[in-house]
C-alpha cells in the first residue's frame, strides 16, 4: 500500500488533470482529447496509481457504502484495475422480478471492516455493499 505522502501526491496530480480535462469538457458533458493536446503543465497520472489511491482512501477512511467488483473465481473483492480490497463470502443466487440473477454477499474488508451487499451476477461483475452495523467483538 502507498503511504500519506504518495496518496497526497497522486490526488494533488490527479486533481489538476481533471480540473484541465474539466475546462476542455463540452456542453453534453464529454471530454475528449488526443494525449498529444493535452499541455505540457498538465501532470499524467496513471489508472495503477488511481487505484494505488483508492486502496489508500479504503482503509484511512473506511466508507460506510462502496461499490466493488467480485472475482467468483477465488473469492476476492477488487477495484476496477484488480487491487484485492478483501475477501467475500457468497449466499443464494436468486432471480428477481426481471430474471436477473443476484448473490448476497458478506464481504470481510482489509480496512477491517464487515460489509453486506448483492453482486448482480448477471449484470457483471459488481457488487454494491454497505458496511456491517453489527461491531466486531473486543478480543
Amino acid at each position: 500500500m502507498i503511504t500519506a505522502e504518495q496518496a497526497l501526491d497522486i490526488r494533488t496530480r490527479n486533481n489538476a488533470l481533471m480540473a484541465w480535462v474539466d475546462s476542455i469538457r463540452g456542453k453534453n458533458g464529454w471530454a475528449s482529447y488526443r494525449p498529444e493536446d493535452k499541455p505540457a503543465n498538465v501532470p499524467d497520472v496513471s489508472n495503477e496509481e488511481r487505484s494505488a489511491l483508492e486502496v489508500f482512501e479504503f482503509c484511512e477512511a473506511p466508507p460506510d457504502k462502496y461499490f466493488l467488483y467480485i472475482r467468483e473465481k477465488d473469492h476476492t473483492a477488487t477495484t476496477w484495475t484488480g487491487d484485492v480490497l478483501g475477501q467475500v463470502s457468497f449466499g443464494r443466487e436468486w432471480r428477481d422480478s426481471f430474471g436477473g440473477r443476484r448473490v448476497p454477499v458478506t464481504f470481510r474488508a482489509i480496512n477491517g471492516h464487515t460489509y453486506h451487499g448483492t453482486y448482480f451476477k448477471s449484470s457483471g461483475d459488481f457488487a454494491r455493499i454497505r458496511q456491517s452495523k453489527k461491531k466486531a467483538k473486543a478480543a
